[in-house]
């Protein structure tokens, strides 16, 4: 047990004793379903309560360091991570895994009812878990703002500004960009590993080509850049022409549950359009990451069916350019690929793991 929950353990043995025996007779897969949930509405209600104390705390050592709006709250939190904070933050991934393992009985076969009490007190322990880390994380942040600091001289606070202030962009970082020949002028990646990919189910001409590709994310990120051109480029290079892609948002205050969400619209080559949703865990920085847009290449699909499912990182499959980025996971024979930019990507850069589901379940959208 971890030592995070000590405080609720008894209240937890409680329920497992009480619950168990009701569950050792029978139960069904709707039961598994709603004990989710159950599970969901419990961190939603308690990030609603939490998250306000959490964005004001954060403002105030905002205001108290002198820092500018942008980024700031990614900045803040940077600064009072430990060990201990780690430590809650995966103990929170753990268990959000196991939750979505055991919401997921057997489709055919006996079901296993003490699976269901185990997966009624994985949630007890999740919720138990983010009031340990909303505790943690309130007690650093108060003792962050009240830190005396020295002021700083006037060619410092000149040179700290100069120093965070963000570029100006270019003017014209759009079509012109855009229609540059990006194999003669190539972004610089920050990484580029090489690629273990399966080889792909369906090699030839079939599925989108890159134009289409590149037609379909136009304007879709905001800004068109050389450094989208480049992360397309790796990834037909790596994967060859996907079947279909997925246009969405993520995010949406999912920080002290440990959990992200994302819906969007599935488009297939072979035609047709289903809505999609999906969630994954959070490595703890979600603060002001609502509407994320995020793009997934899917290979390998032949019907919508195939998507619904859990699907896990390859290793060394990162992409990193420009403030845009791709990372590969599978699932059985189909590789799908989520394409980020700006805050949303270097959220999702350590996320090794995306379920897809037909309907929302712990998503909020």
């Amino acid at each position: 047990m971890r030592r995070s929950i000590w405080p609720w353990l008894p209240a937890v043995l409680l329920w497992i004793g009480v619950h168990g025996v009701a569950h050792s007779a029978t139960c069904t897969a709707d039961d598994f379903a709603a004990a989710v949930d159950r599970s969901g509405a419990a961190l939603r209600a308690f990030n609603a309560k939490a998250l306000p104390k959490l964005k004001t705390k954060l403002k105030q050592l905002k205001d108290r360091k002198g820092w500018e709006d942008a980024g700031y709250e990614e900045k803040a939190l940077a600064s009072i991570r430990d060990k201990r904070t780690a430590k809650l933050d995966q103990d929170a991934e753990d268990l959000i895994l196991k939750i979505d393992t055991l919401g997921r009985p057997p489709a055919e076969g006996p079901l296993d009812c003490a699976k269901l009490t185990e997966l009624e007190a994985a949630g007890l322990e999740l919720l138990a878990v983010m009031k340990a880390k909303s505790a943690l994380t309130l007690s650093k942040l108060d003792a962050a703002i009240a830190e005396k600091e020295p002021p700083a001289a006037p060619k410092e606070q000149a040179a700290k500004k100069a120093k965070t202030s963000p570029p100006k962009p270019a003017h014209k970082d759009t079509e012109q960009a855009w229609n540059a020949n990006t194999k003669t002028q190539p972004a610089p990646p920050v990484v580029a590993a090489p690629l273990p990919l399966p080889p792909p189910g369906t090699p030839g001409q079939a599925g989108y080509t890159i134009d289409e590709i590149q037609e379909i994310t136009r304007g879709f990120f905001g800004t068109i850049s050389t450094s989208l051109a480049s992360v397309l480029e790796y990834a037909f290079a790596s994967a060859g022409r996907p079947d279909g892609y997925v246009l969405g948002k993520e995010g949406g205050g999912a920080f002290l549950a440990g959990v992200r969400y994302g819906s969007g619209t599935l488009y297939m080559r072979s035609g047709g359009t289903q809505k999609v949703y999906w969630h994954g865990p959070s490595i703890g920085t979600d603060v002001g990451a609502a509407g994320s847009r995020t793009m997934f290449l899917i290979y390998n699909l032949k019907q919508p069916g195939q998507l619904m499912r859990g699907f896990t990182g390859v290793d060394g499959s990162a992409y990193f350019v420009g403030g845009v980025g791709i990372t590969f996971l599978t699932g059985g024979d189909v590789i799908m690929a989520p394409i980020r930019s700006g805050l949303g990507f270097r959220l999702g850069a350590n996320l090794g793991y995306i379920r897809f589901t037909p309907h929302s379940t712990w998503n909020p959208f």
